[in-house]
């Protein structure tokens, strides 16, 4: 269904797809609010900021091939990009993400925004590296 927006080549090429991460960002979102909605048992409405997905990029093996003079914006839309992607093409649904998020964040209505932001970031992390044998290319 998708097939006209995902025809890339390689990695690098997902990587820099502005309208993937565009609808990545919506992806990604609507994942991290129903997990910590699951988690905290309360409806959040929360969205991922660019420094956790940019902390989560940086620390996977994907990061070689983006500039190293990524801004947390750029890094994040990347992340965003891969999502996207992988969501279009079949190869991971919402449900398998919440699924994969919900065990590791390890957070409650006390936790502070700081230490949350590490716990996504983690989680985010290894989300990614979960995901990364579905891409298929080589890198």
């Amino acid at each position: 269904m998708w097939d006209s927006f995902i025809q890339h080549d390689t990695v690098k090429a997902i990587l820099n797809d502005q309208g993937l991460a565009k609808t990545g960002d919506s992806i990604v979102n609507l994942c991290y609010s129903l997990s910590k909605s699951l988690v905290l048992g309360i409806a959040t409405g929360e969205k991922v900021r660019d420094s956790v997905l940019a902390k989560a990029i940086r620390a996977t093996t994907l990061y070689d091939q983006i500039n190293r003079r990524t801004d947390h914006g750029a890094a994040a839309d990347s992340y965003e990009a891969v999502i996207a992607y992988l969501w279009m093409s079949g190869k991971v649904t919402i449900e398998n993400i919440v699924e994969f998020l919900v065990p590791l964040l390890t957070i409650n209505i006390k936790t502070s925004r700081k230490r949350e932001a590490e716990i996504a970031s983690e989680a985010f992390k290894l989300l990614l590296e979960h995901l990364l044998p579905s891409l298929e290319f080589k890198m």
